[in-house]
Formats: C-alpha cells, structure tokens, sequence
C-alpha cells in the first residue's frame, strides 16, 4: 500500500498549470516527489478580480515565473500519466481541502473532452475540523502553525511543496494519536470522499442519518425547516445519495410526493423519507397529481389535484408520515 498526496495550482482559478504530488509509503517515508509544469492555455491571474478587490487582495505569488508554465506542454500531454497515477490500485490518495483539487481536475478533463478521472480519497482537513469539534475548517497556514511544523524549506503555492505539507500534517495526526491511518479515518469517517463522472462527494452526505448528525453537530439553531439552506442540502441530497442495493426495489419507480405542509417543517424527518424510498427503487416528486403515494395530510390544492389525477385513472395511496414510514 502506498499514499499519494497531491496538490493542483491554478493560472486563474480554474485553469490548471501545476500538478505536484509526494508518493510515500504505510510509514510516510517519502519514495518520490515531482511538481508537473502545464501550460494553462490561458490567462494568469492570481490576484482578486476587480479594480478595488485588487488593492486590497494583491493575490498570490507563483512558484515559478510565467515563462516557464507557458513553454510547458498542456494538460492532454499530461493526462494518461497523471490518471494512472491518480488511479493506481494499491494506493490511497489524501488531500488537503481536497474537493478544490477535484474540481480543477474536472475543469482541465472536460476542457480537453477527456474521461473522468475516479477514486476514493481522505481529505485530511476533515479529520482536523472533526477532531477540534469545529464548524469551519482551517487552512493549511493555520494547521501548519498549530502543529508546530517546520516548513521553511518549502515554497508556497509550489505544488509538490504544498502536496508534502499535506503530508506532512497527516503524519502528525497519526503520530500525535498514536494511530495508523486507517483507524484515524475509522474514527473520523467523515473524511471521506469518492469522485465519479466530474462529480465529487463526501460519503457521509450520502447518507441520511451521517448527513444529519453532522448538521446537527454543526449547527447551533437546531433549524428543521425547508429553509433555503436546508432545502439546498435536501436537493443535494436526492443528487448524492448512494442507495442501499440490498434492499428490495419494494417501490420500483413508484413516484412519492410529501405533504407542502409537512415537506416545509420537517427537514430531518424529508430526508429520511427520501432515503427510505430511493433505497426502495422509488422517486421523489413534489407534484400531487402526479404521486403513486402521498404523504402527510394534503392541502386543499393538493387534494383538488389528487381528485383530478384519480379520475383520470391514476391510484393514489395516502399515508401519515409514521405509517408510511412502517409500510
């Protein structure tokens, strides 16, 4: 088993012109390390945008001069290499912040119309957030000093640099606990993530009871509302969710709508429901003519709409949430 770190720097954001990675094996001994120069094929602008953000975010300071990325070759000339590299079997990957990473991974695939490049990874910054009970994550600047690492050595914003960093705060969480890396992401499951087809997720918001709890550990209003927020993270939700494929498909492509009234003051109990449902093969809709099942206690529309759809043929069974849910 060996670990791959990896760090990814940007010409403006999104363009990838840096592709640095640390290979180490079980015990974080370092076997090799390479920083790949890319020509972005676009502009370089590592400053805020805007007259006024620019002032005050003068931006960042590349490791190497511009020159010097733009005589590289571009991503395409890259890409087998870092795919079998990223993909190697017996390997874990581990990043810091590391769903950045994956997106101007994305952003440089599907410029060039090259295949999704798919796997597992640990996003150590998760394992801090989690281990100090915090609601926003640190940045590497601040774990670096909190950790009391030594990186004088270092470049910033060098890729393989900031990749050995990575590394190098992993192995002080492991050493630090006592731990070896496979029980330290045990104990901080969250820390998890799978990327497939250009789309990235932590694992624990595939789920309903892990997606919860950790809003529940993140939050202080307890809020179980369809607010905004809440209901961006439901709509998430039906997109990430990874079914259970050994339940029965009891409800293959049956179409179930939630109560508005119920849908709008139960978030926790929605995504449950939603849950219960997806690994059953069925399909959440919000429209009441056009169920197979309701939910809750329709509103006087939505029974209008019912009616409508059950004179027209359609068989509609109307269950409470906790029978449902028993059903």
């Amino acid at each position: 088993m060996r670990y791959l770190f990896f760090d990814i720097e940007c010409s403006e954001g999104k363009s990838v012109c840096s592709f640095g990675y640390v290979l180490t094996d079980e015990k974080f001994h370092v076997l090799k390390k390479e920083d790949i120069l890319i020509n972005p094929e676009a502009i370089f602008h590592t400053g805020a945008w805007g007259k006024k953000n620019r002032a005050l975010y003068p931006g960042i300071e590349m490791a190497y001069p511009k020159e010097q990325f733009l005589k590289s070759p571009p991503f395409p000339k890259y890409y087998k290499k870092i795919k079998e590299l990223i993909e190697y079997p017996d390997q874990k990957v581990i990043g810091f912040s590391h769903k950045n990473d994956t997106v101007f991974l994305d952003n440089a695939c599907k410029r060039y119309g090259l295949p999704s490049i798919d796997y597992d990874f640990i996003d150590v910054q998760i394992i801090h957030k989690d281990y100090n009970n915090l609601i926003n994550p640190s940045s590497t600047e601040k774990l670096v000093l909190e950790l009391n690492l030594d990186v004088r050595k270092f470049v910033p914003h060098k890729s393989d640099d900031d990749a050995e960093v990575s590394m190098l705060v992993t192995k002080n969480f492991c050493e630090k606990e006592g731990l070896s890396l496979n029980k330290l992401v045990s104990l901080y499951p969250n820390c998890m993530g799978t990327h497939r087809s250009y789309n990235t997720v932590y694992l624990y918001k595939t789920r309903a009871k892990t997606l919860i709890d950790t809003i529940n550990r993140n939050s202080t209003l307890k809020n179980n509302k369809m607010s905004n927020g809440n209901f961006n993270k439901y709509k998430q939700f039906l997109t990430d969710i990874i079914v259970d494929e050994n339940v029965r498909k009891t409800l293959d492509k049956k179409r179930v709508v939630i109560a508005r009234e119920y849908f709008d003051n139960n978030f926790r109990e929605t995504l449950l429901i939603a849950e219960y449902v997806m690994d059953r093969g069925g399909v959440m809709d919000s429209h009441a003519g056009r169920a197979d099942i309701f939910v809750g206690l329709p509103s006087e529309s939505e029974a209008r709409a019912i009616a409508s759809a059950e004179r027209r043929g359609r068989e509609i069974k109307v269950f409470n949430p906790e029978k449902f849910l028993e059903h």
